[in-house]
């Protein structure tokens, strides 16, 4: 009987487990490598401006205009770049448009810049 109520007990927690994923909130911030969205959601794509590279780091501050996908309205932040993004090719100034990916940890990472069209 115990070995029955743990199987049920696993059952269940992994069929909620997406909405405990989707339960998060997100608190509009100035310093976005941290964020975790309550969105789960395949590559979105912005227009932003750049404000500052930090290639030491791995950390583009940008602003981005709202991206309703994942419910982040426009705002200015630090996001953490992935390393096949080439932060030489940009600079200070620079309208783009970034693609951000939401990684295994729930955090997006920028993981394409290009410049805007």
């Amino acid at each position: 009987m115990r070995k029955v109520l743990y199987v049920g007990l696993a059952a269940a927690m992994f069929a909620a487990a997406p909405a405990l994923a989707q339960s998060g909130s997100h608190a509009g911030s100035s310093s976005g490598a941290g964020h975790a969205m309550s969105d789960a959601a395949a590559d979105v794509k912005t227009a932003a401006v750049i404000h500052k590279i930090d290639a030491d780091k791995g950390t583009v501050n940008v602003t981005h205009e709202p991206i309703p996908a994942i419910s982040w309205p426009k705002m200015t932040m630090d996001l953490p770049v992935t390393k096949r993004v080439d932060l030489a090719k940009f600079k200070a100034g620079d309208k783009v448009t970034i693609t951000l990916k939401q990684g295994v940890d729930k955090q997006y990472r920028v993981t394409e810049i290009t410049p805007a069209k």
